[in-house]
């Protein structure tokens, strides 16, 4: 299912994926340079926020807690345009930023 709306994404994000176990690849982008860089861990995905942000775009920050002690925040700008901004099947989530990819899978 293709998600077009911010709205449509933070209810799936808060629906399907928050107080869950989830297995979190986020790809990021250098800009120019094209060079990639790929963080991957399993956590809970804890908080949600969706904000306006000084250059006309949307920024979603996801906080996820790793374990008793480590908690990882992951922050990525999103187009302003409601179009194309995640596609979700059973157990997954991609979401397309401005410069980053993350992809959440339910943790079976």
């Amino acid at each position: 299912m293709e998600l077009h709306q911010h709205t449509q994404l933070l209810a799936c994000l808060k629906e399907a994926y928050r107080d869950n176990t989830v297995v979190v690849t986020f790809t990021q982008w250098d800009g120019e340079e094209e060079d990639e860089q790929v963080t991957q861990f399993q956590g809970t995905l804890s908080d949600i926020v969706l904000s306006d942000n000084k250059f006309g775009t949307k920024d979603l920050q996801l906080t996820f807690a790793v374990d008793e002690e480590q908690v990882v925040e992951i922050l990525m700008e999103l187009p302003a345009e409601e179009e194309d901004l995640a596609f979700q099947d059973e157990k997954t989530l991609r979401v397309f930023g401005t410069e980053a990819e993350l992809v959440i899978t339910l943790h079976t």
